[in-house]
């Protein structure tokens, strides 16, 4: 028992850490993701004003210096080796379910990505990127010709998606160099309820079909200037498109309904519970390889919390509380 009792004092804030991580895992209450954090910056000034007190400034410090320089290398070491900038990352959003969940830790390695390959020349390429952008229409939710759409339901107060790009949603295409395929699918809630929603499941390249495939490889980007989206991306490469030799992926989120090009940065609402959401001010444009950092080779679920709530990274965000089913 005494033994216990040591072991308890000795490692207290470690358990402190892990008691409040477990907490919210089960709860997803906000306040145990703070508590987290403070403790785990609680016990860096403890283990520091210890360390003062045993050995004195110069020794603390000098220890501290050997930390920081000892995970940097292990960063550099281990980004050589996996030919990545970035051996590390944490899932901050539920974009990727339920394969990848929020808050889990992923290895990166910078080798080649699996994904298939449509080739075009530069003029088809620039067609392409002009019809890539997709306005969405919202409006009322009726029994007939109007589906379930998280920009919808999100931005435009509860309101249904009545058609894309002008058009009935799914309206057939006749354009061969480019366009999307939508489908019903099925978006289940954490309560168990079964809404009828509608996803791009494949898109059409130069008369080719590619299918949304899970065996894909999953990559994490950064986002070019002026895009939708801010900071490191991860989500599933759809299709690599080589352009007389230079590489661009058009990606997409498992659990996101569109691709990643498709986001809208824009929302007008015209009245009557109908909004209009598109490109105009801010777009995602299809990566460059360059900005590629690498795709996932591992996850470990949770451990991702303990960077998220370091950097703020309390509530939980839009999205989590749906699923795909496929």
């Amino acid at each position: 028992m005494e033994k216990f009792e040591v072991y308890l004092k000795k490692n207290a804030g470690y358990l402190l850490i892990i008691a409040f991580l477990v907490a919210y895992i089960l709860t997803k209450f906000a306040l145990f993701a703070v508590l987290c954090a403070l403790s785990i910056v609680g016990l860096f000034v403890y283990e520091t004003y210890r360390g003062v007190e045993e050995g004195g400034w110069k020794k603390e410090l000098e220890e501290i210096v050997v930390a920081v320089l000892a995970g940097v290398i292990l960063w550099y070491g281990a980004g050589f080796l996996l030919h990545t900038s970035a051996p590390l990352d944490s899932i901050v959003s539920c974009s990727m379910l339920p394969r990848i969940d929020r808050g889990d830790m992923v290895v990166l390695s910078g080798s080649e990505v699996s994904a298939p390959t449509a080739e075009v020349n530069s003029s088809e390429w620039e067609e392409i990127k002009e019809r890539m952008n997709t306005n969405f229409t919202c409006g009322p939710c009726t029994q007939h010709g109007a589906y379930n759409f998280s920009i919808c339901r999100v931005g435009c107060g509860g309101s249904c998606l009545t058609a894309v790009d002008g058009k009935p949603v799914f309206s057939d295409s006749n354009d061969s160099l480019f366009s999307y395929n939508y489908e019903l699918c099925k978006l289940k809630g954490d309560k168990g309820d079964i809404l009828n929603d509608v996803c791009v499941k494949s898109i059409n390249i130069k008369g080719k079909k590619y299918y949304e495939n899970f065996s894909n490889d999953v990559v994490v980007y950064e986002p070019l200037e002026n895009s939708v989206f801010v900071g490191s991306t991860i989500h599933r490469a759809l299709v690599k498109i080589s352009v007389d030799g230079k590489l661009y992926y058009l990606i997409k989120g498992d659990n996101n309904e569109v691709l990643d090009v498709q986001a809208p940065g824009k929302g007008v609402q015209s009245g009557e519970g109908t909004c209009i959401f598109s490109a105009e001010s801010r777009v995602n444009k299809p990566v460059p390889q360059e900005n590629v950092k690498g795709k996932v080779i591992f996850k470990a679920p949770y451990l991702g919390y303990l960077k998220l709530f370091l950097w703020g990274y309390v509530g939980t965000p839009q999205g989590c509380d749906t699923v795909i089913e496929t």
